[in-house]
């Protein structure tokens, strides 16, 4: 087991061996004996007197300024990091995100309201944190969230990626902007998806009212509880959705009514950080409905091969999974 979880660390698993780790990682009694497999490998991170930046340079560098910045205390926040996946799992996660999730502040202004604060997901990761007015966010993976210290006559965020919002009341408007428009809001909750490599944009209202206004453009969009507005090739349109289906993330699941495949695949990259590859178009017409919460990317693979026509195949060099129609 110390082997595997060395492998486990270093993210190297194989997926047969996912299982195995998973099964162990769920029995409660085992819990002393992870702390004991992974506290090696924690302190040799948190001792070690150089760490190479040779993985991510531009990261290493942001960390290294956000350590600076806590040096000379200009400003204290506490983030709660979590990550899901396997439940049980999640103190090891955390662990692990610590050295890959970071935040900055913009040095060199002196009043908060001019000092911009960056929260970053990687890939696989989810965070949430408290803004300064006691709105909480869920940012999903591979997402960037960007907002003042202090908020003046309005609170603006900007976020690349998605996000989940609970915003508290307040008499200044709460605005997100996106690479696609503004989400102006008064007190709400409701999600916001705005990824630029997938050049589509969503924002489903749980509770409250939003309105959406796309970017180059006086008109606004306003949404009701339940409603969804999605960029089209003709714009954005307005759609009566279930919203459990675009908000379950946040709580550590992923649940798909008819799913086309494509979408799914993608979902499922961002969630496991993983590459995952379809040739040819013959798997376009199939679509997915089921909920993904505590399975690992190896077990979500053979539930996809059981109960679709299709097979699949994992590449230990390149650690890429190939999906085909079954002939």
């Amino acid at each position: 087991m110390k082997n595997l979880f060395k492998k486990y660390y270093n993210s190297v698993l194989h997926p047969d061996e996912f299982p195995k780790v998973s099964d162990f990682i769920h029995d409660k009694k085992n819990e002393f004996m992870i702390f004991s497999l992974m506290k090696p490998f924690w302190n040799r991170e948190i001792n070690a007197e150089d760490v190479s930046p040779k993985t991510n340079p531009a990261l290493y560098e942001r960390i290294k300024e956000a350590i600076s910045l806590e040096n000379q205390k200009t400003m204290r926040r506490k983030i709660k990091i979590y990550a899901w996946g396997l439940r049980a799992a999640a103190v090891l996660v955390v662990a692990l995100l610590v050295s890959t999730i970071f935040f900055f502040q913009k040095a060199g202004q002196s009043h908060l309201a001019d000092q911009i604060q960056t929260i970053v997901t990687p890939p696989g990761a989810k965070t949430n944190i408290t803004l300064p007015d006691g709105s909480l966010v869920w940012l999903n993976s591979e997402t960037t969230l960007s907002y003042p210290l202090k908020f003046k006559h309005t609170r603006p965020v900007t976020l690349v990626g998605e996000a989940y919002f609970e915003v508290g009341k307040n008499s200044k408007p709460f605005v997100v902007t996106t690479n696609y428009g503004d989400v102006e809001v008064k007190g709400t909750s409701f999600n916001v998806k705005a990824y630029t490599d997938d050049n589509a944009f969503e924002t489903t209202l749980e509770e409250g009212i939003v309105a959406f206004k796309a970017t180059g453009e006086t008109d606004e969009i306003t949404l009701r509880p339940g409603e969804q507005v999605i960029k089209t090739d003709k714009g954005f349109a307005v759609t009566q959705v279930e919203t459990k289906y675009f908000t379950s993330w946040k709580d550590g699941k992923l649940i798909f009514n008819r799913e086309p495949f494509p979408l799914f695949i993608k979902k499922l990259e961002r969630w496991y950080n993983v590459s995952i590859e379809c040739p040819g178009h013959e798997l376009n017409e199939l679509w997915y409905t089921g909920t993904i919460e505590m399975e690992s990317i190896s077990e979500v693979m053979e539930m996809i091969s059981k109960a679709s026509p299709v097979t699949y195949s994992f590449n230990e060099k390149t650690r890429v999974f190939t999906i085909n129609k079954k002939k």
